[in-house]
């Protein structure tokens, strides 16, 4: 089945409230709610012409609400999405109300690192978790994971070592998560 990929992070709840903000787009949710699977379905139910149909459902795929099956060309929602947008948030930004943390995450990437330390830990800490603990990773691997996070995936690569959350070996080849 060819379908969008829905392994990668899952949006934020500031993305999710993004992308349904605009009314033609939660009136084709709500046809994917009510079991609409095609195009046609989807404006007939909505009631939206089939053009306002197919943007409102490329913004909710975009969004990574639902994923298009290109070979049956029928959309599904992500059932899962809200549910781990808010344990992202939460991961990232505390229970108690966040710690700044948040902030410096937009779209499951990384804006920047910060230099408070305790937010840059809780950061970093956010970061680490793509890494395995007791899975060896190679240079090429680590700096391809961090990439997905941050474009400056050498001072991310660096700080996670920093910060003692990645183990690199004495040849300075291979890494690990601590």
């Amino acid at each position: 089945m060819d379908t969008t990929n829905t392994e990668e992070r899952p949006p934020s709840c500031g993305d999710l409230v993004g992308t349904l903000a605009q009314p033609d787009r939660r009136s084709a949710y709500a046809a994917l709610v009510l079991g609409a699977t095609s195009l046609a379905e989807v404006a007939e139910l909505a009631k939206l012409r089939p053009p306002a149909a197919a943007a409102a459902l490329q913004k909710l795929v975009d969004g990574r609400i639902a994923v298009l099956d290109r070979a049956s060309n029928t959309y599904r929602l992500v059932e899962d999405a809200f549910q781990k947008a808010i344990q992202a948030e939460v991961r990232v930004t505390g229970r108690s109300g966040g710690d700044g943390a948040g902030a410096y995450f937009r779209r499951g990437r990384l804006k920047a690192i910060p230099g408070d330390s305790a937010v840059r830990a809780r950061v970093l800490l956010v970061v680490a978790d793509s890494f395995q603990p007791g899975e060896v990773y190679s240079e090429a691997k680590v700096n391809a994971l961090c990439g997905e996070w941050f474009d400056d995936w050498v001072s991310l690569r660096r700080a996670l070592v920093d910060e003692g959350l990645l183990r690199r070996d004495q040849t300075c080849t291979t890494y690990e998560r601590v």
